[in-house]
């Protein structure tokens, strides 16, 4: 299920012309059975600075949006992954098919290429349907966890037993 996409990202010269800082091709990496991804790139503050020669290396909680790659594997489909980040984030599916259950038993069905979804700190969890893998673009914004009745919302990543965290802590290379 190991996949390869192109990055390139650019930067600027000391005399200011655009220039290519890194033109590369990455592989995805294992995180969940069913389930690899790789980081594009991740901002090290927010407002994000296009000043320095930035690596992509995240920067604190509350600062960071990451752009992740990832493909699920529709032979797998039983892997629980019910999670809560304390992010927003936006899912563009880009080949296959999937659900996305909520905690309260709704069920948004068979995104598809071109489908865009938000998710605001949900309980939630990932089905890919059909045959072919499911690949899909997720930008992840670090948010303030959401406040019902006076209680805030945590992160909840239990389900993936200390395997895996959708951000990188603050300074550390993305996965």
């Amino acid at each position: 299920m190991t996949f390869r996409f192109r990055r390139v990202v650019t930067g600027h010269s000391a005399e200011g012309k655009a220039v290519i800082g890194s033109d590369e091709v990455v592989t995805s990496e294992p995180r969940l059975p069913g389930y690899e991804a790789k980081v594009v790139w991740c901002t090290g503050r927010f407002p994000a600075s296009n000043d320095e020669d930035g690596d992509g290396t995240p920067g604190p909680k509350g600062s960071r949006v990451l752009f992740r790659i990832a493909e699920f594997d529709p032979a797998e489909p039983g892997q629980p992954n019910m999670h809560r980040t304390e992010t927003q984030d936006v899912a563009v599916v880009l080949s296959g098919q999937l659900d996305m259950v909520l905690d309260s038993g709704e069920v948004v069905e068979r995104l598809k290429p071109g489908d865009v979804l938000v998710q605001r700190g949900t309980m939630h969890s990932w089905v890919p349907r059909g045959e072919e893998p499911v690949r899909v673009l997720f930008v992840l914004m670090d948010a303030v966890g959401v406040r019902i009745a006076g209680d805030v919302l945590r992160e909840d990543l239990s389900v993936f037993g200390g395997q895996v965290s959708p951000m990188p802590p603050g300074g550390q290379e993305p996965e």
